[in-house]
């Protein structure tokens, strides 16, 4: 510090030095100052972080040892600056405690009291820069090889219409003639419909995204090369937005379909012809019968992608219809009440389908504030009753026959949802295995401690190397109509219910599969509803990027009868824990902030303030275990019980 230097600066004053040693404290950089004997005589905290030397070791260290960590030789640098020249911005490599870090050093000539020619030492960590410049040259490196590779012709251009990038494909179409705008563009490919219609330059594909439009599989005929040849193909726009939501371009993929629109006209043309000469050319009939059958498979494919499509909105259809309805009926309580609970259910489902990948990988145990009981035997018809439809479908025609053994009240505890879906994997396994038909058989099993569901099939049946590796992740003997996913889901959904996952097979024999779970009571016993502690009220700091997150969490907190104080990102929440007038008893921070990590924020609330009590609410996986600085985590989307449960602290 510069009061430890106070002989070398004999004029200045007590005074002077304190100011001098508040303005290396406040500076960003790592400062050191070195006298006219090139003796340290003032630090700040960020040089002894770096170095790691405290400051009895660092006063009056000579400039030439008071680098110890450096991964590079100084002196060099020393001696020039010493000699009065500056030497600015060098990169040395330093070895932190934290690991390696790269610092931007800078050596200035100084003049002291006495005459003498001392040094300034200023480094700059830029360490994360670096690795962040890396990273984006990496990045634009990997995105710019992809963009060339592709074999369809990819165009970005600005709002003006400006050509702005192109990849090695569309410049190859375009040869030798190079269109730098929309309108040569159009001059080049004379763009039409496959119906003769010509298009206005306004009408071309990419214009309509420039005016926010997005077009999706439009197929044009156009002129390409010297001769102008005609060509096919079939165009993709997608209008370019700015953090504001206004256009600012578009990019347009075309890819050349000349070779089949030739072909399918081909088929089209065989076709007709085959119709009239059906007994000569039965061959050739089945020929196109086959090219049909394929189409279809390929048609179920994408009826396939949109049902998985169509079951993700169905978690946030409910959530948009209820809110409309919520604003609708505002005036209305029972309304309110009623489109309130519908869109915490669908939240809570949403949250449940996000979180179960997770819970998927580790297998961790259930909590058991969501539980609740559950009749397996009650559940073996609701899903055989859901899947019955599908029977012949994936028995491939066959019949199928089903045999029940159902014991009443086979009571388990656990999540409806998660032992529905094990169920509904078994009974289509079993169906697949059953091609051209067979006996499905459901049996449920109630003991004192134990209750079991078993699923046998007379199908194929499993090896015993299938059988060892049928519950691993990602293994499928169905090909590329397998994920490998669904038995493996359905030993995870066992373990997390505190169960266990069984499976008998032979080959040629069948398969049965049995998931045993410990017996749940039916009924649970009225819980006698404690007496609530009187509400006490908090001074709470929420810190939130999220607007909309931030003010509705603001707004349950003070109905509360809380006191909230929120700020949206890690600057503005230091300043107010640094500003001791700001009473507070919680604070609550999000961990993906726009200037850092809460986590940050937490170590720093923590020993500004250490009787303070913090919690975190993440999108994240949570990760309390790993900071005993916190007193708890809430994962997002956040009950509201659990919030102010947290809040209000342990009884």
């Amino acid at each position: 510090m510069l009061t430890s230097a106070a002989n070398d600066i004999p004029d200045a004053s007590g005074a002077e030095l304190a100011r001098l040693d508040a303005l290396l404290e406040a500076m960003p950089l790592a400062v050191a100052v070195f006298d006219g004997t090139l003796a340290l005589v003032a630090t700040n905290a960020r040089y002894r972080d770096l170095t790691g030397l405290d400051t009895a070791q660092a006063v009056g260290r000579s400039i030439y040892d008071a680098f110890p960590n450096a991964l590079a030789d100084l002196t060099e640098q020393v001696d020039i600056a010493a000699g009065g020249v500056p030497v600015v911005s060098v990169r040395v490599p330093f070895q932190h405690r934290g690991g390696r870090r790269l610092v931007e050093a800078t050596f200035v000539p100084l003049t002291d009291a006495r005459g003498g020619r001392g040094v300034l030492f200023g480094g700059s960590d830029v360490t994360e820069r670096e690795e962040l410049r890396e990273d984006l040259a990496r990045s634009v490196a990997q995105l710019e090889s992809i963009f060339d590779v592709l074999p369809d012709s990819v165009r970005v251009v600005d709002a003006d219409g400006s050509t702005v990038r192109t990849n090695a494909q569309a410049q190859l179409e375009h040869a030798p003639a190079r269109p730098e705008t929309l309108r040569e563009l159009w001059q080049l490919d004379r763009p039409r419909t496959l119906g003769g219609t010509t298009l206005f330059v306004h009408e071309h594909p990419t214009a309509r995204a420039l005016r926010g439009e997005r077009v999706r599989g439009e197929t044009l005929e156009v002129r390409r090369g010297v001769g102008g040849t005609p060509a096919v193909i079939e165009v993709n726009s997608n209008p370019l937005y700015d953090p504001h939501r206004r256009v600012r371009g578009a990019v347009t993929v075309e890819r050349d379909v000349t070779e089949r629109t030739r072909l399918e006209q081909q088929v089209r043309t065989e076709a007709d012809r085959l119709e009239r000469m059906v007994q000569e050319r039965t061959s050739e009939l089945l020929a196109l019968q086959e090219a049909a059958s394929r189409d279809r498979r390929l048609a179920a494919v994408g009826q396939l992608a949109a049902g998985v499509m169509h079951d993700v909105n169905n978690a946030l259809n409910p959530i948009m219809a209820a809110a409309y309805l919520l604003e609708m009926n505002a005036e209305n309580p029972v309304a309110v009440r009623d489109y309130a609970v519908r869109i915490a259910r669908a939240a809570e489902t949403g949250a449940a389908t996000a979180a179960r990948v997770g819970r998927f990988i580790r297998q961790e145990p259930l909590l058991g504030s969501r539980e609740e009981s559950v009749d397996l035997s009650v559940m073996v018809e609701e899903v055989v009753a859901m899947t019955r439809p599908l029977w012949q479908e994936r028995a491939k025609g066959g019949v199928v026959k089903l045999e029940q053994s159902l014991a009443p009240k086979a009571m388990v505890r656990g999540i409806a949802g998660e032992l529905r879906e094990a169920l509904l994997n078994l009974v289509q396994n079993a169906l697949d295995a059953m091609a051209g038909g067979g006996t499905l058989r459901i049996r449920t099993v109630g003991e004192a401690s134990e209750v079991s569901v078993a699923v046998s099939d007379t199908g194929v049946g499993m090896s015993a190397e299938v059988r060892e590796r049928a519950f691993e992740p990602f293994f499928t003997t169905k090909g590329v109509n397998g994920t490998g996913l669904g038995l493996a889901e359905v030993y995870g959904i066992a373990r997390r219910h505190r169960g266990r996952a069984e499976i008998e097979s032979m080959p040629g024999e069948g398969t049965t599969v049995r998931l045993v779970f410990p017996a749940g009571a039916p009924d649970r016993p009225p819980v006698v509803e404690a007496p609530r502690r009187p509400r006490q009220v908090r001074r709470i700091l929420l810190v939130e990027d999220h607007m909309d997150s931030r003010e509705f969490m603001q707004a349950l907190l003070e109905s509360d009868g809380h006191t909230v104080r929120a700020v949206r990102n890690l600057e503005e929440a230091r300043e107010l824990l640094e500003d001791d007038s700001f009473a507070l008893d919680v604070l609550v921070t999000d961990i993906g902030l726009p200037d850092g990590s809460g986590w940050d924020l937490v170590a720093f609330a923590r020993e500004r303030r250490p009787a303070l009590r913090i919690g975190v609410v993440t999108g994240w996986e949570p990760r309390n275990e790993q900071d005993p600085a916190c007193d708890f985590t809430l994962r997002k989307p956040v009950g509201a019980a659990d919030l102010l449960a947290e809040i209000a602290g342990p009884a």
